[in-house]
C-alpha cells in the first residue's frame, strides 16, 4: 500500500517541484491514458504534467476513496482545475475515477475516467451553449 499513498500524496500536492516523484510512482515503460489521449513512457506522462501545470493556474485532487484487489486499484477523485481559457480562469470542479494496475512496487497502467464535456466543452462560451442543446434533447 506504500505506493497507492504515494500516488495520493502525489496527486494531493501535484505541482512542478513534485514531478521528480513521478519515478518513484511509475514504471519506465508505464502507459497512462485519459479522455483526451495517451502517454507511453514515465518521460512522457513528466511531459505530460509539466504542460498541464505550466498552463493552468491551479490543480488539486481529493482522492475520496481507493479499492485494491491484487494488483488491480480503482481511486475515485475530485478534480479542481483553473484554466485560464476555460470558465473565465474560475475553478472547475471534475469528479472522475482512476484504474490502476501494478507491477513490481510501480503503476504500469493508469486510466483516468472523467467527463470530458464539463472539463473542457462546457466551458467555451460558444460550445457550451452547444452541449447544452444536445444533452435537453437527448433527455426529452
Amino acid at each position: 500500500m506504500q505506493l497507492i499513498d504515494a500516488f495520493e500524496r502525489f496527486y494531493t500536492n501535484v505541482s512542478l517541484d513534485s514531478l521528480e516523484q513521478l519515478g518513484t510512482i511509475y514504471a519506465e515503460d508505464a502507459t497512462l491514458i485519459d479522455p483526451i489521449m495517451q502517454h507511453q513512457g514515465l518521460d512522457k506522462i513528466k511531459r505530460y504534467f509539466r504542460n498541464m501545470l505550466e498552463n493552468t493556474r491551479k490543480c488539486h485532487c481529493a482522492i475520496q476513496h481507493v479499492t485494491q484487489q491484487n494488483d488491480t486499484v480503482f481511486v475515485t477523485w475530485k478534480m479542481t482545475i483553473a484554466h485560464p481559457q476555460l470558465n473565465k480562469g474560475q475553478d472547475i470542479a471534475v469528479n472522475g475515477i482512476s484504474q490502476l494496475e501494478l507491477a513490481a512496487n510501480k503503476i504500469v497502467f493508469h486510466r483516468d475516467y472523467y467527463d470530458l464535456g464539463e472539463m473542457i466543452y462546457e466551458q467555451v462560451p460558444v460550445l457550451k451553449h452547444v452541449v447544452k442543446m444536445i444533452k435537453k434533447r437527448i433527455g426529452e
